[in-house]
């Protein structure tokens, strides 16, 4: 409950701010109290369901919005709040960093490979682009029409409706930096 007030009072003055309103002209929208919506953004009060639907209808904005965590300018991520996925008997991990999101259309990974692991990718949808970018290490990548090998530093864009292969041919682990972007024709 108290995680709520903190996102609804943050949620508030974000509005508020963001709209060049003053308090009362936010009450005259709302028909609530300069005073609850002063401590609403302080979340310094447990307001009603109804209360929040008078506000969500006088903003003209949807009721869960104003219950969710404000967007950050920044948003840190530690390793450990990175899922990840793996293959070929833990040799092949995928680590989600940025997942997608329908605003951005694209979303970032960092792949570990290790010593001689192979990876075999399906086609995506048309209108699906990779780019991937060596960290640390070499890769092979066998595309339908062409092999392009990728040393520390490189990158290779190319279209992801076609089956491509990822191969660390090297002694060492291969770490890539990978974005799938989205732009379904």
């Amino acid at each position: 409950m108290e995680q709520m007030r903190r996102n609804l009072g943050q949620q508030l003055k974000s509005i508020r701010q963001q709209r060049g309103m003053s308090l009362d002209d936010m009450a005259k929208l709302t028909d609530v109290s300069k005073a609850q919506l002063a401590q609403m953004e302080k979340g310094d009060s447990n307001p009603t369901v109804s209360t929040i639907w008078k506000i969500a209808d006088g903003l003209k904005i949807s009721f869960s919005s104003l219950l969710q965590p404000p967007e950050l300018s920044a948003k840190k991520i530690a390793p450990s709040d990175i899922p990840f996925l793996s293959e070929d008997e833990g040799r092949y991990r995928v680590y989600s960093i940025i997942p997608y999101d329908p605003k951005r259309g694209w979303e970032f990974y960092r792949i570990e490979m290790d010593p001689y692991c192979s990876y075999e990718s399906t086609p995506h949808q048309k209108g699906v682009e990779e780019s991937l970018t060596i960290v640390d290490g070499e890769l092979k990548i066998i595309l339908e029409s062409e092999e392009v090998d990728l040393l520390t530093g490189e990158t290779l864009v190319f279209s992801g409706n076609q089956t491509h292969r990822y191969l660390n041919t090297s002694e060492t682990m291969t770490i890539i930096h990978l974005i799938i972007h989205y732009q379904y024709v």
